[in-house]
């Protein structure tokens, strides 16, 4: 038992051997997730990995940028050149062009985003824009850094997106006029994905799906509309008629929203399991070995500086200072060198060292 408390207490065996801290319970979903599903009024973006395109007889690298979202679980896809910040701005304009101006984006802390939130901080303060956009704001967040789980609604759609491009296309060159159209089609798949429980009956109403949020139908269907053939040359529509389309049209958005409500969040439940621990022991001081992706002896030392708390109250997050610089890491990425036992043990562990210390000056003066 001596030698076990010893043990924890040795900075060498720590670093080598020692265990991150524990991370607890999964907190409840963020307001973010489950307010009255407003189609991409918070969305988080990301970008696939590198794709091979044909142009002339050279071949180009080209990427995917998704934006999804954080309520409806919608998807808008924009092919880009590059990784710039030149190109993610053009992305971001038209996607806003299209959906509509965000009110928070969410993304990982990948320099792009960093440099292109900057850029839309400044783009955002200027004068002309304020007058266009008087009463709007965007406000961009990050999740810590090495942690891409803290991104979960986003990161399942980026390989979701990433299977269905490698399913069509293959190993096959396209050139980018065609591969902007397979995206555009893997979209339109990616919408109409149900987010509810399929039945086997017939009967049962269809399962709901991000389209039915956005264009209160799916992508492959027909638009609602009333009984007579639009195709009748003394085809008109009256008043009435224009005024009834708008109110079942309104009455089916409704019906959705209420079924998002009832059937989708709920089913979240499911996922929420209690597998960690809520007793936490992360204190602002405490010296840390940083997780990378080298040899653990080669890992870097870091000191806490700040604890990032939940809604609930509990610590998943925190700020580490190394060389330095302020960064941000999940505590299951960190292992504690200074380990603080509790009083009891620290009482027995004194004793046991007098009584040890005690016994070998007996044997000396023996």
């Amino acid at each position: 038992m001596y030698v076990k408390k010893l043990l924890r207490r040795c900075v060498t065996c720590l670093r080598v051997t020692g265990k991150p801290y524990r991370l607890p319970d999964p907190p409840p979903l963020p307001k973010s997730r489950i307010e009255d599903p407003t189609p991409f009024s918070v969305c988080g973006v990301d970008f696939t990995g590198a794709m091979y395109i044909r142009e002339g007889e050279r071949e180009r690298k080209m990427y995917v940028c998704l934006f999804t979202c954080a309520t409806t679980r919608a998807v808008h896809l924009e092919v880009v050149l590059d990784l710039t910040v030149d190109s993610f701005m053009l992305a971001f304009r038209k996607f806003v062009s299209r959906r509509s101006l965000p009110r928070t984006m969410m993304s990982d802390n990948a320099s792009t985003y960093l440099a292109a939130a900057d850029e839309l901080e400044q783009l955002l303060n200027s004068t002309s824009l304020k007058q266009a956009l008087e009463g709007h704001s965007v406000t961009w967040k990050f999740i810590p850094k090495r942690a891409p789980w803290f991104g979960g609604f986003w990161e399942q759609l980026i390989g979701l997106t990433k299977q269905a491009l490698k399913k069509t296309l293959g190993r096959s060159f396209v050139t980018l006029p065609v591969l902007e159209t397979i995206v555009v089609e893997v979209e339109a798949t990616l919408n109409n994905r149900p987010l509810t429980y399929v039945s086997s009956d017939v009967n049962d109403v269809g399962p709901l799906t991000p389209a039915h949020l956005l264009y209160g139908r799916q992508m492959t269907s027909l638009p609602h509309s009333h009984n007579e053939d639009p195709e009748d040359p003394e085809y008109v529509i009256s008043d009435t008629q224009m005024r009834k389309c708008l109110t079942n049209h309104a009455r089916l958005q409704q019906h959705f929203q209420t079924r998002w409500k009832k059937e989708y969040l709920t089913s979240l439940r499911e996922f929420h399991k209690a597998s960690g621990t809520n007793v936490q022991n992360v204190k602002v001081g405490d010296v840390v070995l940083i997780h990378d992706d080298g040899p653990r002896l080669r890992w870097r030392l870091g000191v806490i500086e700040g604890l990032i708390e939940g809604n609930d109250g509990l610590v998943r997050a925190v700020n580490i200072r190394n060389n330095n610089r302020v960064t941000s890491r999940p505590i299951s990425r960190l292992y504690p060198l200074e380990v603080s036992l509790p009083p009891d043990d620290r009482a027995e562990l004194n004793d046991v060292t007098e009584t040890t210390t005690s016994s070998m000056e007996g044997d000396v003066r023996d």
